[in-house]
């Protein structure tokens, strides 16, 4: 029989080699992400020890899995990590919601990232980049956050010792229907803030309207904005009401997976047409 100190160095050295695969396994992932086969090509090992060890660090939220196999860091590494945001990688965390807001508004869906008192828009999906008018890429632009409803939907968690303070400076017009009153961009947080949702037209770009829905992380603060864009002339069209539900639904999944809980539960689905019409057309 083995004795004690054989059987217990056997047993260190197994879950150090398990810890350096782990380790292995996570530096292999891509920020939009990355199949399993490939993760398993990288770290040189079996398909089907890699997906043992992806099964068992998905367990733990320290990678998770997109509905088209895709694998990504999880929120419990960013949540060890101490990490202010995640922008690196929201939008291959996003990328999914993406193509499937995309699709059913057959339009451009895109995400946003906070960043102090504006936003930067992180990536986009477009339904059919080469059917006819389409709406500009904007990946990579920063843009003021009172600009249109992605960033307002933002300001909707700041605290108000941030909100006072960007309201007490003049705001600049980026166009003839950007709101720069204070008291209307207040009056425009409460509704988000109720709704969870907000829709705008031609207040950053000339002849874009927009749906945006904000992304949560842990402590309930908005790191992110879904948002759902295209020329006013035919955008938004019948769906708009199934696709303000929709983009709600999503924006709440994405919160889920950086850490955010609804508590008590709420419904942040849109509210009806009549209601959409009413409080959100700007």
């Amino acid at each position: 029989m083995q004795n004690f100190r054989t059987i217990a160095s056997s047993v260190s050295t197994m879950t150090i080699t398990s810890v350096e695969r782990a380790f292995r396994v996570l530096r292999a992932l891509d920020d939009d992400g990355t199949s399993l086969s490939e993760v398993a090509r990288r770290v040189g090992l079996p398909v089907s020890t890699t997906s043992r060890f992806l099964g068992s660090l998905a367990a733990t939220g320290a990678v998770s899995k997109s509905p088209d196999g895709a694998w990504t860091v999880g929120p419990t590494i960013h949540a060890l990590a101490g990490a202010e945001t995640v922008h690196h990688d929201l939008f291959g965390l996003a990328r999914h919601h993406l193509v499937a807001l995309s699709a059913l508004s057959e339009e451009t869906a895109g995400i946003a990232a906070a960043v102090d008192d504006s936003l930067v828009h992180l990536g986009q999906i477009t339904a059919d980049p080469d059917a006819g008018i389409t709406v500009r890429d904007w990946t990579g632009v920063q843009v003021a956050a009172h600009s249109g409803c992605t960033g307002q939907v933002l300001m909707a968690h700041w605290p108000d010792s941030q909100l006072d303070r960007y309201l007490d400076d003049p705001l600049e017009a980026f166009s003839n229907d950007t709101v720069t009153d204070p008291a209307e961009l207040r009056r425009r947080i409460e509704i988000i803030r109720e709704q969870h949702w907000y829709r705008t037209t031609d207040e950053y770009a000339v002849g874009v309207t927009s749906l945006a829905a904000p992304v949560r992380r842990a402590d309930g603060k908005a790191v992110a904005a879904l948002h759902v864009f295209g020329p006013t002339f035919r955008f938004p069209h019948e769906s708009a009401p199934e696709l303000e539900a929709e983009l709600c639904r999503r924006a709440d999944e994405l919160s889920e997976v950086i850490g955010f809980v609804d508590d008590p539960p709420s419904s942040n689905s849109a509210p009806s047409s009549a209601t959409n019409s009413e409080r959100s057309v700007a």
